[in-house]
């Protein structure tokens, strides 16, 4: 396979395939490369599969298009990947880029039949191992996709070991933010006001999906000695999930409740990071959470889990704290030591600005993406 050093004369046309624009890393990582694609040199536009949600709105003020393929109301559409087909015959792009399970096997299935050139691929992590249909389905697929893009070097492995992709067809582009967007003052005070927050205490957070391999749960136990320490300490916990009835149960059984404040999901995720003194993440398995880039942009401290492609980008006491996973005294004693401990905080923040900007910007990250789109 060679490079192309000399681009034709009209733009290469990209499309990006996705569930959905709702909110997430995933699609902000779609929201990126969108933002920072270079326009003179690629017409880009975006297909979502089952519905278009928050994000769409954003990129379709940017110019790009975003279509909605239409599904059945109820039941599974097996027939999907047909109307995939006939949107890239109409559409003829020359780079279709899917990200996750089922843009890949419809939009792979599509690709192949409707003749498109190149299709690339992005896993953004998933708990391995998954259903076997799927990673069967997705090795089959792989065949016939020009690469795939693990988000994290751990992500690369798990695809070569559970998947049995080649080598050769993996490649790990880190994902990337846009800083300038992180880099804000807000008003502390007032945003307290907005969640009720009275007291002066330290504030913890955590942004993510409510399930339980997030290992929420473990912080909620180590709480109770939080609040020992630190009896107006606050735990803010933004984000939805089936998890979040059996949490809020538990905060009743630790007796924690009063301490801990539930918000759902949330857009406005750098003004959360900077009201946060720690974003605290505990989770049981991993691939490279978009949050933890967030945390460094924003200058919040981070805590969090040895697991996945954490470490790849959190080195303990460098940029953040490392626990391990499951382990509450292990937990209780970061938190503990972090709020006891300004100077490491300083520190964290310091390296996590200089990291963000050296090797974790979306601009990176999207030439990245941009050199893979024209190697054919």
């Amino acid at each position: 396979m060679s490079t192309i050093n000399v681009l034709p004369s009209r733009k290469f046309k990209i499309l990006q395939v996705t569930h959905d624009l709702e909110m997430g890393g995933l699609q902000k990582v779609i929201v990126n490369i969108c933002r920072n694609i270079d326009k003179s040199r690629f017409d880009i536009s975006v297909l979502c599969l089952r519905k278009k949600g928050t994000f769409s709105t954003e990129i379709e003020q940017l110019g790009i298009p975003v279509t909605l393929i239409p599904q059945k109301q109820a039941g599974i559409d097996y027939f999907t990947f047909l109307k995939i087909a006939k949107f890239f015959k109409q559409n003829k792009p020359d780079v279709v880029h899917t990200h996750n399970t089922q843009p890949l096997i419809e939009g792979g299935i599509a690709a192949l039949l409707s003749g498109v050139k190149r299709v690339i691929h992005t896993d953004h992590a998933k708990i391995y191992p998954d259903k076997r249909r799927y990673m069967i389905a997705e090795w089959f697929i792989s065949h016939f996709v020009s690469r795939i893009v693990g988000v994290s070097d751990y992500t690369s492995r798990e695809l070569h070991e559970y998947e049995r992709i080649p080598r050769s067809k993996i490649t790990t582009i880190l994902n990337g933010i846009d800083p300038a967007f992180y880099s804000i003052n807000i008003d502390k005070i007032n945003k307290k006001k907005e969640f009720d927050i009275l007291s002066k205490g330290p504030i913890l957070g955590i942004i993510s999906r409510l399930i339980a391999i997030k290992g929420i749960d473990n912080l909620f136990k180590s709480m109770p000695a939080i609040i020992n320490s630190h009896p107006d300490s606050c735990l803010i916990v933004a984000g939805d999930g089936p998890f979040k009835h059996d949490l809020k149960k538990q905060t009743l059984s630790l007796g924690i409740e009063k301490n801990v404040l539930f918000i759902g999901p949330r857009s406005d995720i750098a003004q959360l990071l900077k009201l946060f003194d720690i974003l605290v993440l505990p989770s049981l398995k991993e691939g490279l959470p978009m949050i933890l880039l967030e945390a460094m942009a924003a200058e919040c401290p981070i805590i969090a889990s040895n697991v996945g492609g954490i470490p790849e980008i959190i080195q303990n006491k460098i940029n953040g704290l490392l626990v391990e996973p499951g382990n509450v005294a292990d937990l209780t004693k970061a938190i503990l030591g972090l709020l006891a401990d300004p100077s490491l905080r300083k520190t964290i923040i310091h390296n996590n600005i200089t990291a963000v900007h050296n090797k974790y910007t979306a601009a990176i990250m999207t030439e990245n993406y941009q050199n893979l789109y024209t190697d054919f």
